[in-house]
């Protein structure tokens, strides 16, 4: 009887429709993770997802680029990627970490020119400077809490949901509060994605142009293609979760997953 309800349930072409939905909470947040993730580590894709990368504006034999994410920051000496978290590093502490052959530890391939004869000190501490610099003062985390909306958001809509399904008379409160939650933290953190994948999209596309453009330049910038498609995806599948809300909280919903159990 069990296993009949189940199959009528999802062939019925409403119910599916409704429950649909539910299925976008697991891209979003996946690509949330991703887009916070870049550069922190060197796990496979991690540091390819940047906001921008910053190489010397001069000729070098080497080439050597940084790569700014959120939370951590990642360095190629032309060899080697790595990568770590930036958050209240020192210049040279982080300059050091990630051109160890510049700080002639004797990790750096010795068939090759290493990256520190080949850039010099003064230019490879300013890429990270700059790198540091552009993190905290122009990308803040404010994707950071966007996605913490949409998690606490996601745990009203259950409460909601399951407040209507028992509805008490008694605690009209407790009720209007998890409606206003609800609706208030997924728009929020819906809000607040859209700022970000713009702002990402705007400011990575003048930092580009103005960098290259600019004839007594230093250091060349090139804005992230990665993470503005992450950002971009999420905010659309946010958005549409957002608007199917009204959907899933209907009683209508609830009693008919009770009713297959």
């Amino acid at each position: 009887m069990v296993l009949f309800k189940l199959a009528k349930f999802f062939i019925k072409p409403t119910s599916t429709v409704r429950l649909a939905p539910y299925v976008l909470i697991v891209p979003i947040i996946l690509f949330q993770a991703l887009s916070l993730s870049g550069c922190v580590s060197t796990s496979p894709a991690i540091p390819d997802i940047y906001i921008v990368s910053l190489e010397p504006a001069g000729n070098t034999s080497v080439p050597v680029e940084v790569r700014v994410g959120y939370f951590g920051i990642c360095g190629d000496d032309g060899d080697i990627v790595r990568c770590q978290s930036s958050a209240g590093g020192d210049v040279d502490v982080v300059t050091n970490s990630l051109f160890p052959a510049f700080a002639g530890n004797g990790t750096g391939n010795a068939t090759r020119p290493a990256a520190g004869s080949a850039v010099p000190n003064s230019e490879l501490k300013d890429l990270v400077a700059t790198a540091i610099q552009i993190q905290s003062r122009i990308f803040g985390s404010v994707f950071a809490g966007a996605s913490f909306f949409f998690f606490i958001g996601i745990i009203f809509l259950f409460l909601y949901r399951r407040d209507n399904a028992n509805p008490n008379p008694d605690k009209p409160l407790r009720s209007a509060i998890l409606r206003r939650g609800t609706y208030g933290l997924l728009y929020l953190s819906t809000g607040l994605v859209f700022a970000t994948a713009l702002a990402t999209t705007e400011a990575g596309g003048v930092l580009q142009f103005s960098s290259q453009a600019a004839s007594s330049s230093t250091i060349f910038m090139h804005a992230g293609r990665t993470i503005q498609v992450l950002q971009w995806m999420t905010f659309g599948f946010a958005t549409i979760f957002t608007a199917t809300v009204p959907i899933l909280v209907r009683p209508g919903i609830v009693q008919t997953i009770k009713d297959i159990v």
